[in-house]
């Protein structure tokens, strides 16, 4: 039997119905990912990069996958677009229905056009490491060689993200 991949997700979105959207992500990752380790709660914030009235709410999921990180990259893009998520052309952030992030896969290190593992603004971003510190905190982050607790505390993004649940 095949050893899983460890893989930590990112979920966000902030268009409604923000968190049924979030219950689909869940599931369809679980259908079509792996199963479903930890959740983290979910957490709300402010847009990160651009101006939008309606916040995001963010969670974090880890999840045991038989598929290698472009696999389970290629089911996250597929996801989004079952959910709604319209991309944006010109690369800039936007609102949209659901935002999969691949945060970490395994300890890897993987620089690919495409991908990009760990996320590269993981470490900037206070919504992503709340969530991220709530059920990994000793994870040590493979490049920048510091637990996800340690990245926490030294974030300057210290935001406004307040856990729902």
């Amino acid at each position: 039997m095949q050893t899983p991949n460890i893989v930590f997700i990112l979920l966000g979105g902030n268009i409604e119905p923000r968190l049924k959207l979030m219950a689909d992500a869940k599931l369809e990752i679980e259908k079509e990912v792996g199963d479903l380790l930890m959740e983290s709660s979910i957490y709300e914030s402010e847009a990160w990069g651009f101006k939008t009235d309606t916040s995001f709410f963010n969670q974090v999921l880890k999840v045991a996958t038989v598929k290698d990180a472009n696999e389970v990259l290629e089911s996250a893009m597929e996801i989004e677009t079952k959910l709604g998520r319209l991309r944006n052309e010109n690369s800039e952030y936007s609102s949209r229905t659901m935002d999969i992030d691949i945060l970490y896969f395994n300890s890897e290190i993987i620089d690919e056009a495409e991908l990009t593992v760990p996320h590269p603004r993981l470490h900037l971003r206070g919504f992503t490491l709340m969530p991220l510190v709530e059920i990994a905190p000793d994870f040590i982050h493979p490049l920048l060689e510091k637990s996800n607790d340690e990245l926490l505390q030294i974030c300057n993004d210290k935001g406004n993200a307040q856990r729902l649940n």
